[in-house]
């Protein structure tokens, strides 16, 4: 398995990959829709890139951020230290509060096809009535079979490549891009497919407003924001 880029080459990264539209997306809404002096917790949040975004522009938040790699959480510590980071796993972490919006972008698809579930189910169990919570994941045509599935992976993968070649990715950038691509297509990273996923945000949220932002064109594949309320 290629290994995951470290906490100070993620945001060089992110600005050359086709889901920075997601991101900024992202961001927008969370600014616009979480309630004043609200409570906000990023599962999987990585080296907090976001989180310190949104502190930025929304001051009044009590933001809490929670991943599983110690460099992340070790990194963001120093780098954001008004906001309290923890380190977790996304299936078994309990926090002894509810949260008016929580988080997952651009991660869910890191934690194995048979464990998905849980993790949003864990999710869900950190929202409150009235919150929302708020998953954003690039996804994959749909596929019956492995080698279908190997080959949505590769056409996804393929397609985010060129784009971020397009966008004038250094080098250093390009090769972590053909990682995510080497990842995905011999399984060691888990997307799926937008008709596979839905069913589980259903299971545990009775509203889901799905947002796809890459690409605009009429493909299944691309990244998505999902909003889900109880």
């Amino acid at each position: 398995m290629k290994q995951l880029s470290d906490s100070k080459i993620y945001e060089q990264e992110l600005q050359y990959w086709p889901y920075i539209k997601s991101w900024k997306k992202v961001l927008n809404y969370l600014v616009k829709n979480t309630p004043r002096n609200g409570t906000l917790i990023d599962i999987m949040c990585g080296p907090g890139y976001l989180l310190g975004k949104i502190a930025q522009k929304r001051k009044d938040l009590s933001l809490y951020g929670v991943d599983i790699d110690k460099r992340y959480i070790s990194f963001s510590k120093k780098k954001y230290p008004k906001i309290n980071f923890t380190i977790g796993n996304v299936l078994t972490y309990k926090s002894k509060q509810l949260y008016d919006v929580v988080i997952c972008t651009g991660s869910l698809h890191h934690v194995p096809y048979e464990k998905q579930d849980k993790a949003v189910k864990n999710m869900a169990s950190m929202v409150k009535q009235n919150g929302f919570c708020l998953i954003s994941d690039c996804l994959m045509d749909d596929y019956d079979n492995e080698k279908q599935r190997k080959i949505s992976a590769a056409k996804l993968g393929y397609e985010y490549l060129r784009k971020t070649i397009q966008n004038g990715a250094p080098d250093n950038v390009v090769e972590a891009t053909i990682d995510i691509l080497y990842n995905d297509v011999m399984m060691h990273e888990y997307k799926t497919s937008l008709k596979k996923r839905m069913p589980v945000y259903k299971k545990y949220f009775s509203k889901v407003q799905t947002i796809k932002v890459w690409p605009k064109t009429k493909t299944k594949y691309g990244d998505y924001i999902m909003i889900c309320k109880k």
